[in-house]
């Protein structure tokens, strides 16, 4: 009588657990901490806590997101592990390993791009889906653009005040060098918030853009035919140029506005603190990180 040797089928599926467990690891521990747990918590809010209100909202939305960056690699590196050993003895342990770094490694361009390809097949659903990780990254980059917005305005609010303030001899010198002080560094914390979460958003961008890219040659399709189409005043599908590559056209083509409006926010943050810290009439108020 045959006996059936199921424990090599077995045997891969476990070492594929274990490459998915060891390849999430190393993304893991890259993502221990998010962008903006890189950003001290500098600013005790005494006198102007609903400047700081949005500068800790800004630092909690990006910390849940790279919760939930962390906890989808976890589910694709198992995910994708799972998937590549079930199929014959010969290509088990390779489909494996490639599945589990694929699922785990979904920031790296390259990682990104294979796991879309061993998730969906058909060509138009997958091109669509980027659009999706896309407009999920928008959402991110538009709150981040809000906060950092709005405690700027709410800084700058608070500083005419002190200033107006000030040559109403409305405040002592002590009280006064305590403000501005706190003033600037929120001023600071925000915009070195805004400086990492942005750099996360960016290299985002850049991996669906390549990935995206990529997906394109392999159906035959040129990007700048893409942006043709997508950008027209009335865009047409044809029969190469899909709605769904159009869509996801348009919302990368958001993505990189988006990215250049949260630039001029930095930049806008940058000259706030400069006119602050130079201001002719509260120079002797300004504290020692206006010097920094």
């Amino acid at each position: 009588m045959q006996t059936f040797n199921k424990a090599p089928a077995f045997s891969s599926i476990r070492t594929a657990l274990l490459s998915a467990v060891a390849c999430t690891s190393v993304l893991l521990v890259g993502c221990a901490g998010s962008p903006s747990s890189q950003v001290a918590s500098t600013t005790k809010a005494e006198f102007f806590p609903q400047c700081y209100e949005p500068v800790t909202q800004l630092r909690s939305s990006d910390d849940a997101m790279s919760r939930s960056v962390a906890i989808g690699a976890v589910t694709g590196g198992l995910m994708g592990a799972l998937g590549g050993a079930l199929v014959d003895d010969e290509k088990r342990g390779r489909n494996a390993a490639i599945g589990a770094a694929g699922g785990a490694l979904a920031g790296g361009a390259l990682a990104y791009y294979n796991q879309r390809q061993q998730q969906i097949s058909d060509d138009n659903a997958r091109l669509a889906s980027y659009a999706t990780d896309i407009n999920t990254n928008n959402q991110n980059i538009d709150r981040n653009i809000r906060y950092a917005t709005a405690a700027q305005g709410c800084y700058q609010q608070a500083f005419t005040q002190l200033r107006a303030d000030r040559k109403a001899n409305k405040i002592s010198d002590a009280d006064g060098r305590k403000r501005l002080a706190e003033i600037v560094s929120g001023l600071n914390e925000t915009n070195a918030l805004l400086a990492k979460v942005d750099g996360r958003t960016g290299e985002n961008v850049n991996t669906y853009t390549q990935a995206y890219e990529k997906d394109l040659q392999t159906v035959g399709v040129e990007r700048k035919e893409v942006t043709k189409v997508a950008t027209a005043k009335q865009p047409k599908p044809t029969a190469k140029v899909t709605k769904e590559v159009i869509t996801t056209e348009q919302s990368l083509q958001q993505a990189q506005a988006k990215q250049k409006e949260s630039q001029q926010v930095a930049t806008r943050g940058r000259t706030l603190i400069s006119d602050v810290c130079n201001n002719p009439d509260m120079g002797d108020w300004a504290p020692a990180s206006c010097k920094a």
